[in-house]
C-alpha cells in the first residue's frame, strides 16, 4: 500500500493506494499527527509514502513514524512525467503540478484545463504532448467574502457556508450572491475562453469547494475530488520506476 499525504492551506487529504487504485481517503482540518496516520492506515503495511505540502516540510516527522519506509517529498526538483512552459517553474505550486499530472492521465489525448477550487482558484492547461502551457490564479470563495469585509468600513463578515441566494435582498445576501455568482461566471468565462482556443478541451474540476459550482457552471466538466491525491500517487509511481 502507498500512503499519500496532501497538505493544503486549510486542510489535509489522505489517500491509501494499491498501485494506481485509490482504496480509501480522508480529510483532516489540521496537519496530520502520528495517530491520524496510523489510524487511517488501519494496520495496512505501507511500502512508500508521498507527501505534497504547500507549507512546512513534515517529511522527517512522518518518516520517524514509518521507519525504513521510502518517503518522497514532492518539490520543484522532483522528477515528474510532464513538462512545463512556466517561466518560473520553481514558483509553480506543487498542488498544481499534481493536478496536471492526474489530469493528463485522465485525458492523455486532449488538452485539459484543471480547475482547483481551494483557498485560491487555480487554472492550469496541459496539452496532449504532456506540456503544461500555463494557467492562472484568482481568489477563492471565502477569500472574496473576507476581502470585502476587511477592505471596507461597513460590509459585514459573512459565513461562506450559507447557501448562495438567487439574488441578494439584504447586504449579507448581496455579498454571498456577488462572490458566488461572480465565481461561477468567472469559471464559465475562462472555460469558454480556452474552449475557443483548444478543440475538444476537457475540463476537470477539483478542490474543497468544487461542489459549490459543479452543478452551476454552464459548461461540461468532469468532477474529480481526489485529483491531487491521484497526481501525487502517479508521481510516486513514476519515481519508483526511475529508481528500479
Amino acid at each position: 500500500m502507498k500512503l499519500i499525504v496532501d497538505i493544503g492551506n486549510s486542510r489535509t487529504k489522505l489517500g491509501l493506494f494499491s498501485d494506481s487504485d485509490l482504496i480509501s481517503s480522508s480529510v483532516l482540518s489540521t496537519i496530520p499527527e502520528k495517530n491520524d496516520l496510523k489510524t487511517f492506515c488501519a494496520g495496512n503495511p505501507i511500502e512508500a509514502i508521498a507527501i505534497s505540502s504547500v507549507g512546512e516540510d513534515v517529511s522527517k516527522k512522518i518518516g520517524s513514524w514509518f521507519p525504513k519506509t521510502f518517503i518522497l517529498l514532492i518539490d520543484s526538483i522532483t522528477p515528474i512525467p510532464i513538462k512545463t512552459n512556466y517561466k518560473t517553474p520553481n514558483t509553480l505550486g506543487i498542488d498544481r503540478i499534481c493536478g496536471m499530472v492526474a489530469g493528463n492521465k485522465y485525458f492523455p489525448e486532449n488538452t485539459v484545463l484543471v480547475i482547483d477550487m481551494g483557498t485560491c482558484i487555480t487554472y492550469d492547461l496541459i496539452d496532449s504532448n504532456k506540456t503544461h502551457l500555463g494557467g492562472g490564479i484568482s481568489p477563492g470563495y471565502k477569500m472574496r467574502l473576507d476581502a470585502m469585509h476587511e477592505f471596507t468600513a461597513r460590509l459585514p463578515k459573512v459565513d461562506p457556508k450559507q447557501e448562495i441566494p438567487e439574488l441578494g435582498t439584504t447586504t449579507n445576501e448581496s455579498l454571498l450572491f456577488g462572490a458566488g455568482q461572480g465565481m461561477k461566471s468567472e469559471i464559465d468565462g475562462i472555460i469558454a475562453f480556452f474552449s475557443a482556443k483548444h478543440q475538444n478541451l476537457k475540463v476537470i474540476l477539483t478542490g474543497g469547494n468544487h461542489l459549490m459550482v459543479e452543478q452551476r457552471v454552464e459548461n461540461a466538466i468532469f468532477a474529480a475530488p481526489n485529483l491531487i491525491l491521484e497526481g501525487i500517487n502517479s508521481i510516486l509511481l513514476y519515481n519508483e520506476k526511475l529508481n528500479d
